[in-house]
């Protein structure tokens, strides 16, 4: 096909800075990086492979303009038109890319990884555009729960010659510890953390998580340490402190841990010993907090009001006591007679495996309503569900998280997985009875051979077989087979009276 083109000072131009200017709602970590990086080959590519067509180019341009208006779908249908004429490899990839990116801007993802994937595919863009589109669709993927394919797709992009800068380090590390694949990502977790010497107080728990999940208490000691040094007035990072040391059975230190924070030994007051209650509890002693607050409580030298009875029930919860949490919590729900309440109940049960009063008290907070993610309620009510074996209670429980934006994706992960169960279960059912038929089927034969030379016929001259117990409910008594798997009784019923039906009429006519 002829093709009219333009070079590169043209329309050319303008289009093969598109993949190179921002992403339209996407950051491809490391792309400045990564451009300094272009090898010669890359900057010698034939300008010939990197043209457009004018009709083609004209059409993009179109699409740029209503772009730029935020007139999304209506780029999106240009791009798709200029698709289908027919365009090079590299049209095509640069085309690909910023269709995706529109569909992006309008929250459809599965499309934007699908046209992603395409501009990769067509064989027309150079080594650094398809390292950022692929970073792009290793952050897409990560963001909806497709950890593993994200990884792969910033594996490929870091083969491809994309810098492992602090961002993608970062990304890595993240996504590798959701996959729970921390061997694998422990080399960019440290490598980020030595990176990034101004962390956040929440960025240390990344670090934390690797070295706990490798069974490294010293370099997580050494995390937790630092953590300390950079924030001395948090109390996460106390918490952490005396979580660990009391963890790998340093208690000594924990206590003085412990005394930095309060420096007063002797409680007599109720609002004092409800505050050393709350200090256990915070600084990961909970157990000690609640025993200490259960005894004043008794003793009635701390009021036994709605907060301070709640302030107990979540210390056992801390402390993982649920069972002496329940009959605290089943007070505070008659008690408050809320929602939220219920829930906690719910969840302590949950926490016991006791599904049967999980579930009830889960369909309690919800009816009371009130709750602050309603969607996780459903989301734990199918669970319990699912594990009392009642699967459409699951389902229908599901469906309803899915509603919710913050549970969406775990209640569809349910009811793909239930759905999977029920489906297994029915397929594993019909692989046994297909064994038990085949089975069946060749004692049939072996009872038939013998029958055929010592047998006697019946008065319609059929010789009948001796079928065991096992086969009756698919071979009759002259060994013909008259249930078929997933054949439910009526429909057996029938094939065997038109199988003896037949013989009938054979043996008349």
């Amino acid at each position: 096909m002829n093709r009219e083109s333009q070079s590169m000072t043209g329309i050319g131009r303008v289009l093969a800075a598109v993949l190179v200017a921002g992403s339209i709602g996407l950051t491809a970590i490391g792309a400045a990086d990564a451009q300094r990086r272009n090898t010669q080959q890359e900057q010698e590519q034939s300008n010939e492979n990197r043209t457009f067509s004018t009709r083609i180019g004209q059409l993009v341009l179109d699409a740029q303009e209503q772009t730029q208006a935020d007139n999304y779908q209506a780029a999106i249908q240009i791009y798709t038109r200029a698709l289908g004429m027919d365009p090079s490899a590299y049209e095509a990839g640069v085309m690909y890319s910023q269709r995706g990116r529109l569909h992006f801007m309008v929250d459809n993802m599965n499309q934007t990884i699908s046209d992603f994937r395409a501009a990769i595919n067509t064989g027309g863009l150079n080594a650094q555009e398809i390292r950022d589109l692929r970073i792009n669709l290793g952050q897409i993927l990560i963001s909806i729960d497709q950890i593993d394919a994200g990884i792969r797709e910033l594996e490929a992009a870091i083969a491809g010659g994309a810098t492992i800068n602090t961002g993608l380090a970062r990304l890595l590390a993240i996504a590798y510890a959701q996959a729970e694949r921390y061997n694998d990502g422990l080399r960019y977790a440290e490598q980020w953390y030595q990176a990034t010497p101004n962390k956040t107080l929440n960025e240390y728990p990344i670090m934390l998580v690797y070295y706990q999940q490798l069974n490294r208490p010293a370099d997580e000691l050494r995390v937790v340490r630092e953590q300390v040094n950079r924030f001395p007035q948090e109390r996460t990072a106390w918490q952490n402190l005396v979580s660990l040391l009391a963890r790998t059975d340093q208690e000594d230190q924990a206590f003085e841990a412990n005394k930095l924070m309060y420096l007063n030994g002797l409680f007599t007051q109720g609002e004092e010993l409800l505050r050393l209650a709350q200090y256990y509890s915070y600084y990961d002693n909970p157990y000690r907090g609640a025993v200490i607050l259960e005894r004043e409580l008794n003793a009635g030298r701390i009021e036994r009001n709605v907060r301070n009875v709640e302030l107990l029930a979540n210390m056992w919860r801390q402390a993982a006591e649920f069972e002496r949490a329940l009959p605290v919590l089943r007070q505070l729900s008659e008690m408050r007679q809320d929602g939220q309440t219920a829930l906690v109940l719910a969840e302590a049960y949950y926490q016991l495996n006791q599904w049967e009063p999980a579930a009830r008290a889960f369909q309690t907070a919800l009816n009371r309503g009130g709750l602050r993610q309603p969607g996780e309620a459903w989301v734990l009510l199918g669970t319990a569900r699912f594990n009392l074996n009642d699967n459409q209670g699951a389902l229908a429980a599901f469906r309803e998280g899915a509603r919710f934006a913050s549970s969406r994706n775990q209640a569809n992960g349910w009811i793909q997985f239930v759905n999977g169960q029920i489906e297994g279960v029915a397929r594993r059912a019909r692989q046994r009875e297909q064994v038990q038929i085949d089975e069946c089927r060749l004692t049939v034969e072996a009872e038939r051979r013998i029958a055929t030379v010592i047998g006697e016929a019946d008065e319609d001259g059929r010789v009948r077989i001796d079928i065991p117990q096992r086969c009756q409910a698919y071979f009759n008594q002259y060994g013909e087979q008259f249930r078929e798997v997933g054949m439910d009784d009526e429909q057996a019923a029938e094939r065997r009276e038109a199988l003896e039906r037949a013989a009938r009429e054979a043996a008349a006519g």
